[in-house]
């Protein structure tokens, strides 16, 4: 992702899959279930337009960082030897001929050198984070990934997974895949994007539920996001970007002018009600983006009868 507002409006040229999907029999396809959705909620994760999840590989930063840190302290451990052993020397030929001064010994160091410099340039390489999913357009973002350019896929066109990943019989590690029913017409391979998303199969399908009703534009957001749109709300940034500042591209990122600008008030955390629930200022929350006034008055009179902003 670049260091500009996300833009959703353009659907990428796309080609069918050039297999049909197969995750295999480790895995589920993770369906809407509205019969277990009480209680879920999600305080990180939308702010009102956007939905951002994590994608797995973007990790690999982390893992990055890490690398070099460990490199460096190998060779600081190595380079620390040889200076203890300078003033235990009894000469110079003794250190010489001493296996912390053996030619191999100083090969050892530069690879460590080497490889951290290496995995220190990869850290700072900028990349896609989150798999970007936008409530106005109804699209989703993936960023580049695979050998793949940017795709910009309507919703309808995305199907996730829970399985497992590796070892055999289905032990292995736990993931939640996104798999686009087509691909960049350009892409140079079928990618699953693996995303941390919900610790199991029936988290998976709360979750998915949930995302499915914030994707039409035509309900109201759904209570368990209403959080999270507050969070960043006060924070005045966007969910597709973090703003704890691990790299310049994670710098705070403002929100969406359509979301700055006409929410006030979308949580209420009054639990004693010793406060006028302010249903005038939440109403802004109810379909924002819909077009049309009676569609959008109906909605908020249908949220106001299930108390669907109501804590």
């Amino acid at each position: 992702m670049s260091n500009i507002m996300i833009n959703t409006e353009q659907v990428s040229a796309l080609r069918p899959p050039k297999k049909p999907t197969d995750m295999g029999k480790y895995y589920r396809k993770v369906e809407v279930d509205y019969d277990n959705l009480l209680g879920v909620n999600d305080i990180y994760s939308t702010d009102g337009r956007y939905y951002g999840i994590l994608l797995i590989s973007s990790m690999r930063g982390i893992f990055q960082k890490a690398t070099v840190a460990l490199m460096l302290t190998f060779f600081g451990i190595l380079t620390i030897m040889q200076v203890l052993g300078l003033f235990k020397a009894k000469s110079l030929q003794h250190l010489l001929d001493s296996l912390l001064f053996d030619p191999l010994f100083i090969l050892g160091q530069v690879l460590l050198l080497i490889i951290a410099f290496i995995y220190h340039r990869k850290a700072r390489v900028p990349r896609g984070k989150l798999v970007v999913f936008d409530r106005k357009t109804g699209n989703v973002n993936f960023p580049a990934f695979g050998g793949n350019p940017e795709l910009v896929i309507p919703f309808e066109e995305v199907e996730m997974y829970r399985g497992s990943l590796g070892f055999s019989l289905g032990r292995g590690m736990p993931v939640t895949s996104l798999i686009p029913k087509k691909y960049p017409k350009h892409g140079k391979r079928d990618c699953q994007y693996i995303v941390a998303f919900a610790d199991s199969y029936d988290g998976a399908c709360q979750s998915w539920t949930l995302l499915t009703e914030f994707m039409d534009k035509n309900k109201p957001i759904p209570f368990g996001l209403l959080q999270s749109v507050q969070h960043h709300l006060n924070k005045g940034n966007s969910v597709t970007w973090r703003g704890d500042k691990i790299g310049p591209y994670m710098d705070k990122y403002p929100l969406d002018p359509v979301i700055k600008n006409n929410y006030k008030y979308v949580y209420h955390e009054n639990r004693d009600a010793t406060e006028e629930y302010p249903r005038d200022e939440v109403n802004y929350v109810i379909a924002p983006f819909s077009d049309d006034p009676v569609l959008l008055e109906k909605n908020i009179k249908r949220a106001y009868e299930l108390n669907i902003l109501l804590l």
